[in-house]
């Protein structure tokens, strides 16, 4: 490349400069108005739009199962049968349900095991709702009804990861013993 084939003016083609073959086929391509303005709320639409789904999206994903047994109990999972066990979570509460590894009123919420995290003292809890625990063969569902001095609770199984303030950590079966 020479120097002198640089125009003095950025406006100014080089000496014997040929027209370009790119530029008629751009200007035949370009836009009306309203399509340009429809591009941009589509874009500005979408940009509002996908945040919130993955938001919404990801709320429901973290929402486990939520079927029960609405008869005696989980009996088939335990068939020499099995007697209800006292609370043990830090809530107050009746000896209602059976299993895992806390069980008590303290996981509820809005009639299910919680899911997600709490903390309580010098522990914090993530649970994820499971249907693996109450059932057999394929029947599978993640609580069961109890009915105990005339009240009716629902028995919701979870999986439950302890978290102590000194690092340890402890994973298992938790039930949650929630009024009906």
């Amino acid at each position: 490349m020479r120097i002198d084939h640089i125009p003095v003016k950025g406006g100014e083609p080089p000496t014997g400069a040929e027209p370009s073959r790119v530029r008629p086929l751009i200007r035949e391509l370009r836009p009306s108005r309203r399509t340009a303005l429809k591009s941009l709320a589509v874009g500005a639409v979408t940009a509002a739009l996908v945040p919130l789904e993955w938001v919404f999206t990801k709320g429901m994903a973290l929402a486990g199962p939520t079927s029960e047994w609405t008869g005696a109990g989980c009996a088939d999972s335990y068939p020499n049968g099995y007697t209800q066990q006292a609370n043990n979570w830090w809530s107050s509460g009746a000896a209602t349900c059976f299993g895992g590894w806390r069980r008590g009123s303290y996981p509820c919420a809005s009639g299910w095991h919680f899911e997600g995290w709490r903390g309580y003292s010098d522990e914090g809890y993530t649970s994820n709702r499971i249907a693996t625990a109450c059932g057999s063969g394929g029947t599978k569902k993640n609580a069961w009804r109890w009915t105990t001095s005339g009240l009716v609770y629902r028995c919701s199984d979870a999986t439950t990861t302890c978290v102590w303030n000194s690092g340890e950590r402890y994973t298992a079966l938790t039930i949650a013993m929630c009024r009906v």
